[in-house]
């Protein structure tokens, strides 16, 4: 196009100067014969001009077509819908943990273990589809153990080695139909993100239910939202269906909006089934004392009866504060341990700009819930302590986390019972 421009400049500066030489040319030099004989030289070189002029024009025509046919098939090679459905997302961990173990007398002999430092990562990454307007899928990969539910750590120093813990750690449809008003029921099936509203207290924040949930929300979009929750989650397939270990739950409560003020909570009971029967044991009791009975090891069932609930209070546009407790008792408690059936925790938060600080208290005895989805940061289940977590926001897609544990066995006379403990964690979370 630049030398299409230069062309038609250089054709007017030829016609420019054409002309101002005839005009300077004396009138008095010039006869009949020689005026005509110029005047027709004029004609030609506007012809040829006007020639030159009309291949410029069409040059441009042509140059501009290129382009409209270059945007066209740009525009038609933009990506297949079915990518286009895709949301991604994940997250990418780095700590630094050190731990502390002190001297303990468990089960009437003293106890001794040694601290570990180690740094360590976690990697997760998923995508979400809308592949109708009622039906969602969604899939996460994520780093860690395949028989530990409660870990997405890796830990490094494996002489360089490759991170080989890696697999699917969310799997599910999500159906919320649009003939229900309101859209207020959801059902979901597989491998599921937390569908209960709950705490550490009871699921630690890596462990993934499995299994069928349905959720119904009222009052969507106002400012008393009622739900319920009821789930069928599969804990153990091992043969036909009355060999598996299969865990009904039913949960209810509300959220609320009331001004500056938040509120949420709940009450809720999980019955495990056959968990804890011989030969239904979890790869990893976590703190759960178990027995010998009918010539097998067996630990106690359960049927975990929980109450929550939190509330915040926004004093600024950019701050709040609030707090949140949780109890939880196992009514099917039995065994040599069965009188530690009940658990607690509490704490206070508050949360200002990019800064934020947790402070709470945990108290969940041996038999109060399932020690393989306990939190494992906290010690799992026959535990007690002080935890203290302190965030600032770097930026949008970057958090630095500072965690103190201060734990210790709730009753140092079961045999399973672990050290008292100091943990320091330092993580720097980066979201995709």
């Amino acid at each position: 196009m630049k030398a299409i421009g230069k062309t038609a400049g250089a054709l007017s500066l030829a016609l420019a100067l054409a002309l101002s030489s005839w005009l300077a040319a004396p009138a008095q030099a010039a006869g009949q014969s020689e005026l005509e004989a110029k005047i027709k030289a004029m004609e030609q070189a506007l012809q040829s001009m006007k020639g030159q002029l009309e291949q410029v024009r069409q040059e441009q025509a042509r140059q501009g077509q290129a382009v409209e046919v270059a945007a066209t098939k740009a525009a038609q090679a933009k990506l297949p819908s079915w990518v286009e459905r895709m949301t991604f997302f994940g997250d990418t961990r780095f700590r630094y943990e050190h731990t502390n173990f002190d001297d303990t007398v468990i089960a009437g002999k003293t106890k001794s273990k040694n601290g570990v430092d180690r740094f360590r990562v976690r990697l997760r990454f998923g995508v979400r589809s809308q592949i109708h307007q009622d039906v969602e899928l969604g899939l996460r990969m994520a780093s860690g153990a395949d028989n530990d539910g409660t870990s997405t750590n890796q830990t490094m120093g494996n002489y360089f080695g490759e991170y080989s813990s890696w697999g699917i750690d969310q799997a599910y449809v999500k159906w919320t139909p649009s003939f229900v008003p309101n859209k207020a029921a959801t059902f979901s099936f597989g491998k599921v993100p937390q569908p209960f509203m709950t705490s550490k207290v009871i699921w630690d924040g890596d462990v993934v239910p499995e299994g069928g949930f349905i959720n119904f929300t009222f009052n969507k979009g106002g400012a008393v939202q009622p739900f319920v929750t009821a789930a069928y989650m599969t804990v153990n397939q091992s043969g036909e269906f009355g060999d598996n270990v299969l865990a009904p739950a039913l949960q209810a409560g509300a959220k609320a909006k009331l001004g500056a003020f938040r509120l949420q909570g709940e009450v809720g009971y999980t019955s495990w089934g056959d968990l804890g029967d011989v030969g239904k044991l979890p790869p990893s009791l976590r703190g759960t004392p178990s027995y010998t009975e009918g010539g097998g090891t067996r630990t106690t069932n359960y049927a975990v009866f929980d109450a929550y609930a939190k509330a915040s209070y926004a004093f600024s546009p950019k701050g709040s504060l609030g707090l949140w407790g949780h109890y939880v008792k196992n009514n099917d408690s039995e065994g040599p341990y069965q009188d530690k059936d009940q658990g607690y925790g509490a704490g206070v938060f508050v949360k200002y700009d990019k800064f934020g600080f947790n402070l709470w208290y945990k108290n969940v005895e041996a038999n109060a819930t399932p020690g393989f989805i306990a939190d494992s940061d906290s010690g799992f289940v026959n535990i007690k302590g002080w935890i203290a977590n302190v965030s600032y926001k770097m930026w949008k897609y970057g958090t630095v986390e500072l965690s103190y544990y201060n734990m210790e066995p709730e009753a140092p006379s079961i045999s399973s019972a672990s050290n008292k403990y100091q943990t320091f964690f330092v993580d720097f979370v980066f979201k995709f």
